[in-house]
């Protein structure tokens, strides 16, 4: 089960995954993170400390976000996870498709001053 809980932080969006994003993790919280993430201009901040499973479809849809946020001249920062997800990120040197932070009040204070 995957979990996926939404925070506004004055203009700036939290999200804290939770859970195992398996192919059915990713169905229960696929739909509101790719609403989340797709709103143009949006900043955002993904917390995966608290994912404990990552698959193929996890990894596709923060892709998706990546791109959709870069597009739209937003900003979206993954933060360090867990050693099995980070060795997974890791292993598939997405470190240079998804802009990961190695916590999450520094990830915050980042996307506070990206630039537009």
């Amino acid at each position: 089960m995957a979990t996926l809980h939404q925070t506004d932080l004055q203009g700036l969006l939290l999200l804290k995954l939770s859970g195992s994003l398996t192919d059915e993790g990713v169905e229960q919280v696929g739909q509101s993170f790719q609403a989340a993430t797709s709103r143009p201009g949006a900043r955002i901040v993904v917390d995966l400390g608290g994912v404990d499973m990552l698959t193929t479809p996890a990894i596709s849809m923060f892709i998706a976000a990546a791109n959709s946020a870069r597009q739209s001249g937003g900003a979206i920062a993954f933060t360090q996870s867990p050693p099995f997800v980070h060795d997974v990120l890791t292993r598939l040197r997405l470190h240079s498709v998804l802009h990961t932070v190695p916590d999450v009040q520094q990830a915050i204070d980042q996307m506070r001053i990206a630039p537009t």
